[in-house]
């Protein structure tokens, strides 16, 4: 489960969610990518564990060997936005 999932989506469409995903679409794909996060590591994603670069490596590293490389790059991207939202307000 994502906390403050309102709040990061609306984050991610106001702030865009990156040069390359200009689509509609990606921001519900963002959303889904946290999920997957917080359901292959079985904890909530929140401002508790995900509050600035260190923790998305940290994230990022559990990941490792339980989903590919390009996966992760891309739950990188949704953690990253998350953690930046998290340290702005």
């Amino acid at each position: 489960m994502i906390k403050n999932e309102r709040k990061y989506l609306e984050w991610i469409e106001t702030n865009g969610v990156g040069q390359n995903d200009q689509i509609a679409s990606s921001t519900k794909s963002y959303i889904s990518y946290l999920n997957t996060v917080s359901k292959i590591l079985g904890e909530d994603i929140s401002e508790s564990n995900l509050y600035n670069e260190k923790c998305v490596i940290q994230i990022a590293e559990k990941l490792k060997g339980l989903r590919s490389e390009k996966s992760i790059a891309n739950y990188k991207s949704a953690l990253r936005q998350y953690s930046q939202m998290i340290q702005k307000s």
